[in-house]
């Protein structure tokens, strides 16, 4: 039972932090089902709100996934980046940091990493990595496939290598990010952009499968310093010019006849 606080709001805190509790100790696993909130609030002895704000609070910290419907109900989630990826999306999209700062965080963070994932990679791990990699080089030999599902992933895979939890999971918010800003720009430019970006993976993916962290950390510290720089200067442009992609377009076109209507 929790104590009688008189208050919904910290019993859900405190039901909260006993999931998460088990969570932490094991006893609750990705996949395993809760209680329905009316089970719940019997177990603890508590109203069935204050379950339901203690669900909606994990599910917001991506703890919990709520299904509706008759195969419905509140789920441990599997654990992964996405809620970092939210919070830094919210806070580049109030302009509390920016794709500058976004870029050099991976400058300071990806060469690490790939010293650790040369030091530490096992052949399994080589083999995935190279599959990745061929797959972005075969698409970058097809100029209208869609490299949607390789962006970023060679990056991932690094990281993956470097059997750090805390790094992959920073790593896979990163890349998201990049991702989601280089997606804006012209097709014509990401194209210029993933060669590039190829010649320097398969230099790095030589490098670890060498198990050479030195010649990795160089490599990948020209590389990601390179992306810094080829993508400020591309966005820079853009802004300056109004033309990011195929949708720029319509939209200045949108806003030119605003404008007219506004004269009228």
């Amino acid at each position: 039972m929790l104590p009688n606080s008189g208050s919904t709001h910290r019993v859900s805190d405190a039901i909260a932090r006993r999931i998460k509790k088990q969570i932490s100790d094991g006893r609750l696993t990705a996949g395993h089902k809760l209680p329905a909130e009316r089970d719940m609030a019997r177990q603890f002895k508590t109203s069935r709100v204050s379950v339901r704000e203690a669900y909606r609070s994990l599910e917001e910290l991506g703890l919990l996934r709520i299904r509706r419907g008759a195969e419905g109900g509140a789920f441990i989630a599997k654990f992964d980046h996405e809620p970092v990826r939210r919070s830094l999306s919210l806070v580049l999209g109030l302009g509390r940091t920016s794709h500058e700062e976004i870029t050099e965080a991976r400058v300071l963070l990806e060469p690490s990493i790939a010293r650790l994932a040369a030091l530490r990679a096992r052949p399994e791990d080589v083999v995935t990595l190279e599959q990745v990699l061929i797959q972005e080089e075969e698409e970058v030999r097809r100029p209208a496939a869609d490299s949607s599902t390789t962006a970023g992933q060679f990056h991932r895979a690094v990281a993956n290598c470097a059997r750090n939890m805390p790094l992959v999971v920073l790593m896979n918010a990163l890349a998201d990010l990049t991702a989601e800003s280089v997606s804006t720009l012209d097709v014509r430019i990401r194209s210029r952009h993933r060669r590039k970006n190829c010649e320097y993976h398969r230099q790095i993916f030589e490098a670890i499968r060498a198990h050479d962290s030195e010649v990795a950390y160089t490599l990948m510290l020209a590389h990601v310093g390179d992306i810094q720089d080829r993508v400020g200067r591309t966005m820079k442009q853009a802004a300056r010019t109004g033309f990011c992609g195929p949708s720029a377009a319509p939209k200045r076109a949108a806003a030119r006849a605003a404008a007219n209507g506004r004269r009228r």
